[in-house]
């Protein structure tokens, strides 16, 4: 939206927010891309690929609509700063077994003032209302904070007949200081949704709540015949022939021990004892002792558990939501192979949900630790969490897991950094470490294949702050390591990590043993790299830092830009 272009009109009496310095109009950026990361499809050729933006996210927005995405979104979630007046912290904590944590590195920073937030969001939802297809919509995460005032904002922006509905989301349960709270613990955030144009037909795939019951729940709460368990439900208009069919599959029930009674001559069904007949829903039967029970979804979801009951998700990044969240709205609201944006990246929850559902997406954040937890995350081999049911209806979470198999997760990315400097001109960003680490890696090649073995490394920033909390290293060198990315043909510009190991939880450690199908010659670090291609190994320490080793020579940085 170029300046002047004010949202579509709206009614003269309708309410809006005013804010110091507010406008509605907005001129995008001009800005630079350059290429810091590229990670291959698990299967060649397949799957149209992924974009991390590093960066302010107005850029990163300016830039999409500069590049071909003007009206190609189908679906933009974001969760923005909530304007806490908080600076978010994430844990250092050394990998293993029963490892203490080091201390605690700023993640972002939530301090505004009201009205320079109102127009920070103002600034990036009219670039996003560009970005999206007719047909598309906006979900917007927001706590107790802002969430009246944002939703006036959005009204006026996008339309209040676009208004689709506000979620209430159950994001924790009662316990600790919450449960003592006066005039009610704040457990619920809200999610605002939002169409495109009035014109437009935005996806519609209806959610269902599916909850598990034990046998003994589901006798105490249903009725039970030699089919299994079960509900009824009046018939309504149904028809004397569909309610004879129903009788024929055993699906009638008749009250007061009763019988039904299907009369052909007068067209009837009815019960012998009296009362209303019935049709029969029975539970769908899962293993020895367990029943599916499946119910609709409204506005209301308080069967989707927070972070803090779903440890094995957790990315050690704040704010961060769970999966079957973000599974919930993208199945929802798009199609298989729809684009997905987040402008607010974080921990990756977006991404990485839309990567296994066989979406393709965006993702923009101005924090490298973000950029780099999201890109773990997508690195990591597939795996199946559909076995993750409830065992009754007091802590359902929604739905089966995520089926995380290669075939629909099987989408290459990038990671560009946009920033205003062309980087031809201005070179790489970087910032030199201030220690440098050492580490002894072993190249050997063996019938064309090359292996690549970290027999040891030391981050002396991770040694820094274990001697400030006074902790022992471990002998290991693995508990200091968060990530091994390798590209066994480092061109000396970007990355392309052809392995990412990068275990999930806090429990695991790296391997450090890799291998590859190359033709070169046996070597090993210091020994003199070929002209043409070089082996490149980026070591990130739990403490954030990154470390480049290339060949004979190593770089390492602070910030995360690669060097060439």
């Amino acid at each position: 939206m170029t300046t002047g272009d004010a949202p579509p009109d709206r009614n003269r009496d309708q309410v809006s927010l005013t804010w110091p310095g507010k406008r509605l109009t907005v001129e995008p950026t001009s800005p630079y891309a350059s290429q810091l990361e590229s990670y291959p499809p698990r299967i060649s050729g397949k799957g149209k690929g992924g974009l991390l933006l590093f960066g302010d996210n107005f850029d990163s927005l300016s830039w999409l609509l500069a590049n071909g995405y003007r009206g190609k979104v189908g679906l933009v979630y974001l969760d923005p700063p909530y304007n806490s007046n908080r600076t978010y912290t994430s844990r250092i904590r050394l990998r293993g077994k029963r490892q203490p944590t080091l201390g605690e590195v700023a993640a972002y920073q939530d301090v505004w003032q009201p009205s320079d937030y109102l127009q920070f969001l103002a600034d990036r939802l009219l670039l996003l209302r560009q970005l999206l297809h007719a047909d598309g919509t906006l979900w917007l995460h927001c706590d107790h904070r802002m969430h009246a005032h944002i939703l006036l904002l959005l009204e006026e922006l996008f339309g209040a007949e676009l208004h689709l509905n506000t979620v209430f989301w159950r994001s924790q349960t009662m316990r600790g200081a919450k449960v003592h709270a006066r005039y009610f613990p704040r457990s619920a955030q809200a999610i605002h949704i939002f169409r495109s144009t009035p014109q437009g037909q935005p996806p519609w795939h209806p959610p269902k709540r599916e909850l598990a019951l034990t046998e003994e729940a589901a006798a105490a709460q249903y009725m039970r015949d030699e089919q299994g368990f079960f509900r009824t439900s009046d018939p309504g208009t149904y028809s004397f022939e569909r309610l004879k069919s129903l009788h024929e599959e055993g699906r009638l029930y008749a009250p007061y021990a009763g019988d039904v009674i299907v009369d052909q001559d007068a067209q009837r069904v009815y019960a012998s004892n009296g009362g209303n007949i019935g049709v029969k829903y029975y539970l769908e039967k899962r293993g020895r002792n367990r029943y599916l029970l499946t119910r609709p979804v409204d506005n209301l979801w308080d069967d989707i558990a927070g972070l803090g009951t779903v440890p094995g998700e957790d990315e050690n990044y704040p704010t961060q939501k769970t999966e079957r969240l973000l599974q919930r709205i993208i199945e929802t609201a798009s199609h298989p192979g729809d684009l997905v944006l987040d402008p607010f990246a974080g921990s990756g929850t977006t991404l990485s949900v839309a990567h296994k559902l066989g979406r393709n997406w965006i993702g923009c954040d101005s924090a490298w630790r973000a950029v780099r937890t999201t890109a773990c995350r997508l690195s990591r081999p597939p795996k199946s969490t559909s076995s993750n049911l409830p065992v009754d209806a007091d802590n359902a979470k929604s739905g089966p897991g995520i089926s995380d198999d290669s075939a629909r997760s099987n989408i290459g990315y990038q990671i560009l950094h946009i920033g205003l400097t062309d980087p031809a001109n201005s070179g790489r960003l970087r910032v030199k470490a201030t220690y440098r680490p050492t580490a002894s890696i072993l190249l050997e090649q063996a019938d064309d294949r090359l292996t690549v073995r970290i027999e040891a490394f030391h981050s002396p920033q991770v040694e820094r702050l274990a001697t400030e909390a006074k902790v022992p290293l471990p002998r290991d060198w693995r508990a200091q390591v968060r990530a091994v990315l390798v590209d066994p043909d480092y061109d000396g510009a970007s990355l392309r990590a052809a392995l990412v190991d990068t275990p999930a939880g806090k429990n695991s450690l790296v391997t450090g043993d890799y291998s590859f199908d190359q033709s070169e010659k046996s070597r090993s670090i210091g020994d003199d790299p070929p002209p043409d291609r070089a082996v490149a190994i980026l070591i990130v320490d739990v403490a954030g830092h990154e470390h480049l080793f290339v060949d004979s020579a190593w770089e390492s940085s602070l910030s995360g830009h690669l060097t060439g």
